[in-house]
Formats: C-alpha cells, sequence, structure tokens
C-alpha cells in the first residue's frame, strides 16, 4: 500500500444530531461531498444515524473529484488509524476489499435480501469475490447537459440531438456575447465532456472497446481523432475565466444566467434545486446528444474499515442499514440529484428530471448502453483513466492538434500496460 507524504484530510467536523438523543457510539466517515446540495443530502443519512444514537463525526475532503479523499485514506491506512467508513468510487473500493482492508458485509447483505434490491451493473463495485465489501446510495446519470432555460429561449434553442448542432447553438450564443459553456480547467471535468463525446458519437460497443477494453485499433482511429476535433470545438465557447473553477461553481454559473449550458452529472441538479430553481421552469435537463441514447453511470458507496475497536462495528452497521434503508435513499436522492441505487425505490415524487433517469437508466439496461464513467472510475482501472485525464487535460489547455492527443493517449496506454 503506498503511502502520501503530504497529510491531507480536512478538520473533523461533527455534525449535530436531528434529536438530543443520547449516543451509544460515534462513527467517522470520509468524503468527498462539501457541495450545499451534497451537504444537506448526507444530513439525510446522519440525521437518521443520530436516531439510532450514534454520532457522526464528518471528516470531509474536497475536491478534484473524491481525489484528495483518497489521497487523507491513504495517509490514514498508512498510520494504522482507518475511518470507520468511507465514501467509495469505482475501482478504489475492489482497491481496498483486495488489500483487506474492509470488512465483509455479507451478514447484512444476506439479512436483508439487498443483491435482489440493487441494478446488476452495481454488482462489481460492491462485490470482490464472494465478498460484498461496500453498499451503494445513488446512482448518478454522468452525461447530462444543463441548461439555462431563459437563455435558450431568448435564443430559441431547443435541445439538441447531435454535438455538432450542439456547438453551432454555441457559436449562435458566443457570436451574441454569451458564455456557451461553463467549465474548468480542472482534467475531470473535461474528460466528463470528451467521454460523452466519445460515447455519443460512436456507441457504447465504441466505447467498451476504446475505454474497457483498450483496444489499439479504436485508441487510436478516427473516432477517437474526431471526439478530440469535437472537444477543441467545446474548447472555443468557453470563457476566459475558467481556470481553476469548481464544478459547483460551473454550474452556479448557468443558474444564475451567467453562461447557458454545463455538461456534468447530475450531481449539478442538486445544486439548482438548493437555489430553489425548479426543472422546466428555471433550468433544463437533456442527456448529451446521441445518435443511439446511452447511460453512463457512477455510483456512491460506503465501506466499512477494520478496526480493533469491538464497539466499532456496532456503529458501522447501522451506519451501512442507514445508507440502505429505502426512505433514507429517496430521501437523500431528491436532494443530491441521483436517483436511488435501490431498484425498488419507486419514481413518485421524484421531479422530472429524475423520472427521466428512471426511464432511461430502465431502457438501457434492456438495450445493453448502460456504462460505467471512465471520469470517476467506472469504467477503466486507475493506472489508464489516469492518462485519459492527463491527455485530456493537456489538450484542452494548450495548442496540441488532436493527431498529437491521439498519438499521446495511445502511448500512455501502451506504458501503463
Amino acid at each position: 500500500m503506498s503511502k502520501v507524504t503530504k497529510f491531507l484530510m480536512a478538520t473533523a467536523i461533527a455534525l449535530p444530531l436531528a434529536s438530543p438523543i443520547l449516543a451509544e457510539g460515534t462513527l467517522e466517515g470520509i468524503h468527498h461531498w462539501v457541495s450545499e446540495s451534497e451537504v444537506g443530502a448526507l444530513k439525510v443519512l446522519t440525521d437518521s444515524l443520530a436516531a439510532k444514537g450514534y454520532t457522526w463525526k464528518d471528516s470531509a475532503v474536497g475536491g478534484l473529484s473524491g481525489a484528495n479523499a483518497t489521497q487523507a485514506l491513504r495517509t490514514r491506512l498508512a498510520a494504522g488509524n482507518p475511518p470507520d467508513t468511507m465514501q467509495l468510487l469505482g475501482y478504489e473500493g475492489i482497491e481496498w476489499a483486495n488489500e483487506g482492508a474492509l470488512r465483509s458485509l455479507n451478514d447484512l447483505y444476506a439479512k436483508n435480501g439487498w443483491e435482489a434490491a440493487i441494478a446488476p451493473a452495481i454488482l462489481p463495485f460492491v462485490k470482490s469475490g464472494d465478498d460484498y465489501f461496500s453498499v451503494p446510495i445513488n446512482m448518478h446519470r454522468q452525461n447530462w447537459l444543463w441548461v439555462n432555460k431563459a437563455i435558450f429561449d431568448k435564443y430559441g434553442i431547443t435541445e439538441p440531438k447531435s454535438w455538432d448542432e450542439l456547438i453551432a447553438d454555441g457559436k449562435k450564443l458566443k457570436a451574441d456575447g454569451v458564455t456557451a459553456f461553463a467549465l474548468s480547467d480542472e482534467s475531470w471535468q473535461i474528460l466528463e465532456v470528451f467521454e460523452a463525446i466519445l460515447t455519443d458519437q460512436n456507441g457504447t460497443d465504441f466505447y467498451k472497446k476504446a475505454v474497457i477494453d483498450l483496444d489499439d485499433a479504436a485508441l487510436s482511429g478516427p473516432e477517437m481523432l474526431k471526439a478530440f476535433d469535437t472537444l477543441r470545438e467545446v474548447r472555443g465557447l468557453v470563457d476566459d475565466g475558467f481556470t481553476g473553477r469548481d464544478w459547483a461553481v460551473a454550474t452556479g454559473m448557468v443558474a444564475s444566467g451567467q453562461a447557458a449550458m454545463q455538461v456534468m452529472g447530475d450531481w449539478a441538479k442538486g445544486e439548482f434545486l438548493a437555489k430553489g430553481m425548479k426543472p422546466g421552469v428555471d433550468f433544463l435537463c437533456f442527456p448529451t446528444p446521441a445518435a443511439t441514447p446511452n447511460f453512463k453511470f457512477v455510483i456512491d458507496t460506503f465501506g466499512t474499515f477494520k478496526k480493533d475497536d469491538p464497539n466499532a462495528a456496532a456503529a458501522q452497521d447501522a451506519w451501512v442499514e442507514t445508507v440502505m434503508d429505502p426512505e433514507n435513499q429517496k430521501k437523500f436522492n431528491m436532494i443530491k440529484g441521483s436517483i436511488p441505487a435501490r431498484i425498488d425505490v419507486p419514481v413518485d415524487g421524484f421531479d422530472d428530471c429524475a423520472k427521466r433517469s428512471f426511464a432511461d437508466r430502465d431502457a438501457a439496461v434492456k438495450a445493453g448502453t448502460m456504462v460505467g464513467g471512465l471520469t470517476e472510475g467506472f469504467a477503466a482501472q486507475p493506472q489508464f483513466a489516469g492518462v485519459f485525464s492527463d491527455v485530456v487535460g493537456q489538450f484542452f489547455v494548450t495548442d496540441m492538434s488532436s493527431q498529437d492527443a491521439v498519438n499521446a493517449l495511445v502511448a500512455g496506454i501502451n506504458n501503463a500496460r
């Protein structure tokens, strides 16, 4: 297990209890939910945990789509001081399970019948070998286009049906002095856009070949070149002040009318809702424009770490059951912007964007067009995902040609094999 030299963990802050219940214990969790909507969604779970008599000790480490939190965890594990629980993304949980750091949750899965309650696509990210090592709280759709409705209405723009149409709309806005795309120079945000382009233009079979199978012909072919060409067009629609911009700040630009649109997972919707905005009234949600519809998923899970403290397991069990409670999943996801990981939670009460996500998830499962997001670690192993992120990020902020980007991608993937 690698050691991290820089200690990045934020100061732990205990969230207040929902009611003055005498705590039976404390449960510490590391996570990267620091935006307004994320904090609000987490409070659903911590209030429910408090009702069981356990105090949540909050160790939030924001930034870089969870990378800083992961680095903090490594520091803690290297020091022999693991947290009780940790928010996990993609291959990260599998890594810790294989290291033997996570408790098996098999007894709780069997007791509660949880396997039957979650989508099959999730199983590889909560189970390693014969052991369940984490529980999923949500399913985010990654490939969304978020739109300021007033701007689209003013310019007569409707839901784009292709990336060519979307870019043409963006150029129309730019010609009139409107920032078309709210984006950042953070590589993960740029990769969100790039992988949507790659999948939408070429389909999920190509995405699987290029990103999951790392097929040389797919990585170096004309489809990849065209995706970089399209990303270059998007770069021309971003304002000059994009350096260092947090994703939630970019969402705020769309909300306030400073920008027309953003490509981002549906955690962005949580920010619109937190501002009191309504889908279909103040903002619009469209899947990124694809010739063949697809659903790019990202899930957040929580694993529990092995500890010597005999009281820790009881607190961890209470937390895991809190996360998997159907009513908690409904309330949490209504705030967070995602949909429940449990497929048995009814759609009643969710907003129109979420209802579209429910329906599109079902259709994608049936059509075989549901694939994991690359950016958050649900498609390629970390060493390969890092190559995509580095190359795409460098391409976006320099004058690198599309062909040079393809060459760098192929070379980087081959070096990482």
